[in-house]
């Protein structure tokens, strides 16, 4: 489907100074033009509604981060870094390269729909049709979008917890430039990357190149106080090569014709559950698109094809043991228009078809086709109430029609304060994976139904006198016939669990300049997820935090510390997970205009902690570099 990164409206966010704005204000509505020129371009979001839209007048809880904030954030690794973002948690099989899962609000990595420059990048051939981010780093990301709450009338099925929109690098100024970095440190662990970068009139073209190692930690060490815990096992290693372009040529005054893709090769060693094993995953992963944007001036276009592969090849000691492959081609059309002043519309239509290749699959292979379109209203009632309302139909080959919606609202109570609202209805139909699989031990469900879902949110956000800011949200997220994991006979299967699944909560985060060089961030969220009769839905924490301090410390210095803590966690027995917390730190000193030495600690306070019970996590641990831009 159309993904609003790739909007032809959305370069004005990756851009910067006036020339962005420039363009933004060329390429927009009237209604919407007039927003962008009062505001600064950080607070933009595109996700939210597809086109470019002021954060606080979109009514969705939308998180924004920008390539100055990875950097210095001190992270290497996506989920790491979002991690940190109130409602967002992370599951990881031990170190860099491990299985890495994402929550939204208590949803598991299956509803939450992932894209990379337009790509959805959802695996097709894994149990969910979930996004791996044990191989996502932040080394040629520009810009993320983190979308809270049911997305399903904008982005089809499977986007019931929320939507990960993904740039890569971007070019920042007019010419040409260059970046490089390099980096060594604890458990044998190196990384170069290089990236390129030119833009004038006419042409905007990105390419960069990033390789990661790591010596690595046992990714299984077992649980602390029982028989068989090892924390010193042979070390599980991970290697990874990615490389991603994009491109955009302005034909005309009305057409602009672009592309964007990469290419990645990973490898991890990994554990079996409950053994130190010499097992290894090779993962390939390629994806590219292509669209075509056409100005008519009262409206705009754009037509789009995408494609996406991954292979997923499992040895143990050295012999093949398993293969899956998922595929991904789609095609989309998207329009804007002012329909009258402060009315503009969004309409559009997609086209997707998935299919998986195992070994473990029944047939061998299966594929699903999903169509669909939506239409959106965006009204700017006032200068201080913004309403928004989507509705969605979809058609899917196994499983018929299904519609959606979004209803959203903003009243800016006050220059500095706004109250919002959305409520969205959502389904997810059941992967390939989950209904035709065959391990033995476990088989998929041919009758699984699809699941759907209500959610809502209310939030509030206010700025404060001398630069402090606060965010509040009450979500809510109910899920009927919830697709859960069945171990009551044998072979184990998947069944739709009857009745009302419910996950709802709080989330809180804010920032405070504690003085004119020091400024504290912190998110918290509460969540509670039970199923039907009342149980703790599994590894969802009930008590998530995440606290930060930034600090300007000298002219060329700056630097920071970092704290999770994560507690009230159920296992699949019902049993608590040990509540963690860990403290990372990140030091920065430009040692020249354009050239920066970095140092940063994980594990400051050497604690002994696990992310998923039974799994390693690293001891403290140094990282230095040096990082230039020319």
């Amino acid at each position: 489907m159309m993904h609003p990164i790739a909007h032809p409206l959305f370069r004005s966010t990756a851009l910067n100074g006036a020339t962005a704005l420039g363009l933004s204000l060329a390429a927009a509505p009237t209604a919407q033009a007039q927003i962008i020129a009062t505001i600064d371009l950080d607070e933009i979001t595109v996700s939210a509604n597809l086109v470019p839209t002021e954060i606080q007048r979109s009514g969705a809880s939308v998180s924004v981060i920008e390539r100055a904030e990875i950097e210095d954030s001190g992270a290497t690794q996506l989920s790491d870094l979002l991690a940190r973002l109130a409602g967002v948690s992370m599951v990881r099989d031990g170190g860099p390269g491990g299985r890495t899962g994402l929550r939204i609000r208590g949803a598991a990595q299956g509803y939450v729909a992932v894209y990379v420059d337009g790509i959805r990048i959802d695996d097709p051939s894994s149990t969910s049709t979930a996004t791996d981010f044990g191989h996502l780093s932040l080394d040629d990301i520009e810009r993320i979008e983190v979308l809270r709450g049911s997305q399903s009338a904008l982005y089809g099925g499977s986007a019931v917890g929320g939507v990960v929109n993904i740039t890569s690098r971007r070019p920042e100024t007019d010419g040409s430039s260059h970046a490089t970095f390099a980096e060594g440190g604890s458990y044998g662990s190196a990384a170069v990357g290089y990236s390129f970068s030119f833009r004038d009139e006419r042409v905007e073209t990105s390419l960069s190149l990033t390789h990661r190692r790591m010596r690595g930690f046992t990714s299984y060490e077992g649980i602390p106080g029982t028989p068989g815990y090892n924390p010193d096992g042979d070390p599980d290693g991970f290697e990874s090569t990615r490389l991603s372009f994009s491109a955009r040529y302005r034909a005309s005054d009305s057409l602009t014709l672009g592309i964007a893709g990469f290419g990645q090769r990973s490898l991890n060693e990994y554990d079996d559950f409950g053994a130190d094993a010499d097992n290894e995953a090779r993962i390939r992963q390629t994806g590219l698109r292509a669209f075509a944007e056409f100005d008519t001036g009262a409206m705009q276009h754009e037509f789009s094809a995408t494609g996406y592969r991954i292979s997923r090849d499992q040895f143990e000691d050295g012999a093949f043991v398993n293969g899956f492959e998922g595929r991904r081609t789609g095609l989309a059309y998207q329009g804007v228009t002012e329909a009258t002043p402060g009315l503009t519309l969004v309409w559009g239509a997609d086209t997707m078809r998935e299919s998986a290749t195992a070994d473990t699959l029944v047939g061998g292979s299966e594929s699903t086709r999903t169509s669909g379109a939506f239409m959106q209203a965006l009204w700017a009632v006032d200068q201080g109430l913004d309403i928004g309302a989507t509705a969605r139909i979809d058609r899917n080959s196994a499983f018929g029609s299904f519609v959606t919606g979004r209803l959203t609202a903003a009243w800016q109570a006050t220059p500095d304060t706004t109250l919002r609202g959305a409520l969205a209805r959502g389904f997810r139909p059941p992967s390939l994976s989950e209904r035709f699989d065959d391990y033995g031990w476990f088989v998929g469900n041919p009758d699984l139904e699809p699941e759907t879902s209500l959610s809502a949110e209310i939030g509030l956000d206010h700025h404060f006198a001398g630069g402090a800011r606060v965010s509040a949200t009450l979500f809510w997220l109910n899920t009927d016939n919830l697709i859960t994991y069945d171990a009551s006979d044998f072979p184990n299967t998947l069944n739709n669990l009857p009745g009302t699944s419910r996950r709802h909560g709080l989330e809180l985060s804010g920032s405070v300049p504690m003085t004119d060089r020091l400024t504290l961030t912190g998110n918290y969220t509460y969540t509670d997820a039970r199923t039907p009769n009342g149980d703790r839905l599994t590894r969802v924490p009930r008590h998530d935090l995440s606290l930060g301090l930034d600090a300007n410390l000298a002219a060329r210095w700056r630097g920071g510390l970092d704290l999770q803590h994560v507690a009230g966690r159920a296992d699949e027995f019902g049993d608590s997970f040990e509540d963690y917390t860990v403290v990372n730190a990140r030091l920065r000193y430009a040692a020249t205009d354009n050239a920066d030495i970095y140092l940063r600690i994980e594990n400051l306070l050497d604690a002994d902690y696990q992310v998923l019970p039974g799994f390693g996590t690293p001891n403290r641990s140094f990282h230095l570099g040096v990082a230039a831009r020319f």
